[in-house]
């Protein structure tokens, strides 16, 4: 990896504003709790701010998304209370009422699917589906061969073409 540079709050606020609703929807994914989430983004940004470093742009992405997943990891080991509600990670975005309350079943019934995969699985669908990434860089995030995580992500998106039936399509 190239050397780190120094970033700006700006700069840092613009790459919030890109990847920052992708970072959160992966946490959400490896916790199940969204405010739980935001406040893991929180401390990650919180963090970059005040160390004022960031890997050069071409690995941005995968930097943050392998930070995430440690942040993410790291509550998870050392958390002792109860888990909260898992917040609705689908939230349609139409005006139209009747829509909205297609796409929001359609979006319940996709978040319980997702929460019925095993951890690993989940995390590899959320990552290049909602994550945007590739499979090179799903894998550097989750720290595990390219081909594990190709297979994990087709091991779960067949299950999830499976439970959901022709909504798939």
């Amino acid at each position: 990896m190239e050397p780190m540079t120094i970033v700006e709050p700006r700069t840092l606020e613009s790459i919030w504003r890109r990847i920052g609703p992708r970072l959160i929807l992966y946490a959400a994914a490896l916790l199940k709790d969204r405010s739980l989430a935001e406040d893991v983004l929180q401390t990650l940004f919180v963090r970059l701010l005040s160390s004022g470093i960031l890997p050069p742009a071409e690995g941005e992405s995968t930097y943050l998304f392998r930070a995430v997943r440690n942040e993410a990891l790291n509550e998870l080991r050392s958390r002792t209370r109860a888990r909260r509600a898992y917040a609705s990670l689908l939230e349609p975005d139409t005006p139209d009422p009747g829509v909205a309350a297609e796409m929001g079943e359609l979006g319940k019934r996709i978040e319980t699917v997702l929460l019925e995969l095993p951890q690993d699985e989940r995390e590899a669908v959320v990552l290049k589906i909602w994550g945007n990434v590739s499979f090179v860089h799903g894998a550097l995030i989750a720290g595990i061969s390219e081909k594990t995580f190709e297979y994990r992500y087709y091991k779960g998106l067949a299950v999830i073409k499976e439970k959901l039936g022709h909504l798939h399509e």
